[in-house]
């Protein structure tokens, strides 16, 4: 920009400048100079008078859409999943052999990652929310994958050729070790994982692939999934030589829960269903003794320390010998199918399916159900 000789303002490289005729040396501004300043002014005062738009405001991204913001380890993952099972900081921390004080930092550390809150703290204890519930899922999906590339590689290194997981209520697992025992002879290279469980959660796992397949029992929801029947046994109480019910040909439940009771561990399938009978009947069991196993529940039992309900598969032997009496118990769900379970029978694996014939081959009740 330059002044002329005059004061006015002239702007260079916008408007075409002569120069005048006479002896001073102003300049005049070209009309056409004149035209397009008269259309430019109001665009430049408008321009001027109009606010900026203000900025929009930056979104910022939940913790879980950060990659690097989902910083935690495995074994927070597991505190997590204990902590949900046990429904107790203290009891999760415990099946984790971590005191408290360090399951609640690795709490704390995965809740903070993932921007939310996975638990209530009650005075009843911890109570999941509903993203923990969601949480749950997921890291049990996680820790099974985890579980399974550890087992996949072992097989490369062991020259392992197979693995079957499988869940068993108590009952069906006292049937298990003939058939068991047979099919590892018969195929070296595989392996099988084998846990306890109520007969529901069995089904649980194989739905969400936690287990391939479930040896189940009773009258449950098999939620879709694939079944084939393979025994059957009935629950009866074992009572001491002489006991006072030994003398009747059956009892009830309610008869039955008047006497103390010898039963299998505390977090067993066998105790846990009794538990929810006696519970559905309005009656707390008196449990004086929580046995480790089926045959020190016998002997129990046989030294008078209490009655037992037990599968007559496991009370047989020493019903014969004298060292105990059955009495049966007059209950609709006291006979209870014996089935296995899975998402598809027939896309198992062949060393899968070969284990099922095993076991419906050495069932005693039904000897001729073979999966086909």
């Amino acid at each position: 920009m330059r002044l002329s000789p005059s004061g006015s303002v002239v702007t260079g490289n916008v408007f075409a400048m002569s120069p005048c005729h006479g002896a001073s040396d102003h300049y005049r501004i070209d009309s056409a100079a004149r035209a397009s300043r008269k259309v430019l002014s109001p665009l430049r005062r408008i321009r001027t008078a109009m606010p900026e738009a203000p900025l929009a405001p930056r979104h910022r991204p939940a913790p879980w859409q950060q990659e690097t913001t989902l910083r935690f380890e495995l074994t927070d993952l597991r505190v997590f999943v204990a902590i949900a099972e046990a429904g107790s900081l203290t009891m999760g921390a415990s099946d984790m052999h971590l005191t408290a004080p360090s399951a609640s930092y690795r709490l704390k550390n995965l809740e903070q990652t993932v921007g939310v809150p996975l638990f209530n703290r009650t005075q009843k204890g911890m109570v999941l929310t509903a993203a923990g519930e969601t949480m749950l899922q997921h890291a049990r999906t996680i820790l099974d994958n985890v579980e399974q590339l550890q087992i996949g590689m072992r097989r490369h290194t062991d020259g392992i050729e197979g693995h079957i997981r499988v869940y068993a209520n108590s009952s069906t697992m006292c049937n298990l070790p003939v058939a068991l025992s047979r099919f590892l002879a018969a195929y070296p290279n595989v392996n099988v994982d084998l846990e306890e469980h109520l007969s529901a959660d069995s089904v649980r796992a194989v739905q969400e692939q936690r287990a391939d397949i479930g040896l189940v029992a009773g009258a449950i929801d098999l939620h879709g999934l694939d079944s084939i029947l393979y025994g059957a046994d009935e629950l009866l109480f074992v009572v001491p030589p002489r006991h006072p019910l030994g003398m009747r040909d059956s009892v009830s439940l309610v008869q039955a829960l008047r006497h103390e009771l010898v039963s299998i561990g505390s977090k067993s399938s066998n105790f846990l269903y009794l538990q929810d009978m006696a519970t559905r009947a309005g009656i707390v069991p008196h449990v004086r003794v929580h046995a480790p196993n089926f045959p020190a529940v016998i002997r129990c039992v046989q030294e008078g320390a209490g009655i037992a309900l037990v599968p007559r598969s496991v009370a047989a032997p020493a019903i014969a010998q004298g060292l105990v009496e059955g009495v049966v118990l007059d209950e609709p769900w006291a006979m209870r199918e014996q089935r296995v379970v899975a998402r598809s029978l027939q896309s198992l694996p062949d060393y899968t399916r070969a284990f099922i014939r095993f076991l419906t081959e050495s069932s005693e009740s039904f000897p001729d159900t073979v999966l086909r």
